[in-house]
């Protein structure tokens, strides 16, 4: 929101600084009679349409509405790409009033011109580099397209000013410079309809900031691998789409890790609408057991057991035994170690734990062994009956 307002300030500044342009070259161009300042009202004209283009692009953009879920943002892509033929029909104003117009005026007080020139040169140039930077700052397109057009603004008053000095030493230079600035003009509206194009038909963010969210995602140690980011602009806005494989942990873990990862990417990535993360557990071969026992390696329930010892059954069923986990409370840690079995004297008696478990989608083994790894083998001919059946 905070953004918002400020490119609603930025855009309305502009909107005042070119409505008191037009006004002032107009006036003088009349009084001076100078051709080349009216040709620079004109242009300064188009500037204002621009720039209530703009404000009106940048004051809809962020509204959502039943119909526009997702906002309204790609209404700065369509203004940046309207300011574009602004910029062209500027351009061309500039060449027609070099080299086809043939005319001879008479100017009057050509010292009353230079000096309207030169305040529209300050006022422009100081304008449109503080807003090419908060353009930049707040990545808004429409800003961006609007600092390029008051700067055409700059460089266009520049020939007028080359073309008034001239006068004075005998010499006609403006159309010269008219072909060189044009050129530039051209450069940059071709530049802005260009991107403008591009966010329309949903091109992808650029690969670097592809590659910066991938190092953000693979600094979390929950995921295994990156299957597919996608990423598009709409304005100054960005919307990701990311599929992700990771630990199989609990269900509420894994919703915790993927808040991370979303948080971690918003902190670091600005301006970004929405992330969508698709995620996908590990399919693991074999079993993970978990067996409550005592300090002494016997068989226990939830409520006494101190120790938790994992075993990994391959799907060949080896066995490997982990070293045991000393806990006061076991089922603190159980959901979150990617477990398929949990081997105890009976379930739970505490009911979040239940429930926990069963959303992390654990079956707990009653036994009536007290031996480790009786108990263990227990669950591995049920499950060799299993497979054989399978």
């Amino acid at each position: 929101m905070v953004a918002q307002k400020k490119k609603e300030r930025w855009v309305l500044g502009s909107l005042l600084l070119n409505g008191s342009l037009t006004v002032l070259k107009f006036i003088f161009a009349i009084i001076t009679g100078s051709l080349a300042l009216m040709a620079e009202a004109i242009h300064s004209l188009s500037d204002l349409v621009a720039s209530v283009i703009s404000f009106i692009s940048v004051k809809l953009s962020a509204k959502k509405t039943k119909d526009f879920p997702y906002g309204l943002y790609k209404l700065e892509n369509i203004a940046s790409i309207i300011i574009a033929f602004f910029l062209f029909f500027a351009a061309y104003e500039i060449l027609k009033e070099a080299f086809f117009k043939h005319e001879e005026h008479q100017i009057q007080n050509p010292q009353l011109a230079i000096f309207v020139i030169l305040v529209a040169m300050i006022a422009t140039f100081i304008y449109s580099r503080l807003e090419m930077k908060a353009a930049k700052d707040l990545n808004s397109p429409t800003l961006l397209a609007d600092a390029h057009h008051i700067w055409a603004d700059f460089l266009s008053s520049l020939i007028v000013l080359i073309g008034l000095i001239s006068i004075y030493f005998g010499y006609n230079l403006d159309k010269y410079a008219a072909a060189i600035v044009s050129l530039f003009i051209f450069y940059s509206g071709f530049d802005i309809l260009k991107n403008g194009i591009k966010v329309l038909l949903d091109v992808s963010i650029p690969e670097e900031e592809i590659n910066f969210i991938k190092n953000i995602i693979y600094k979390n140690p929950a995921v295994v691998e990156i299957k597919q980011i996608k990423g598009r602009e709409a304005g100054s806005h960005k919307f990701l789409e990311i599929e992700l494989l990771l630990h199989n942990y609990g269900l509420r873990e894994t919703h915790k890790i993927v808040d991370e990862i979303e948080r971690e990417i918003r902190e670091k990535i600005p301006n970004i609408d929405s992330i969508f993360i698709h995620y996908e557990p590990v399919r693991q071969e074999g079993l993970r057991l978990a067996v409550l026992t005592d300090e002494d390696g016997k068989v226990k329930d939830f409520e006494t057991a101190k120790a938790i010892a994992t075993v990994d059954i391959t799907k060949d069923l080896k066995i490997r035994k982990n070293p045991p986990i000393f806990t006061e409370n076991v089922g603190e840690i159980l959901s979150n170690m990617n477990l398929d079995v949990i081997i105890s004297k009976n379930h739970p008696a505490d009911f979040n734990l239940r429930w926990n478990i069963v959303k992390a989608g654990i079956l707990v083994w009653e036994t009536e062994e007290e031996d480790l790894d009786k108990a263990i083998e227990e669950v591995i001919n049920s499950y060799k009956k299993f497979l054989k059946e399978k």
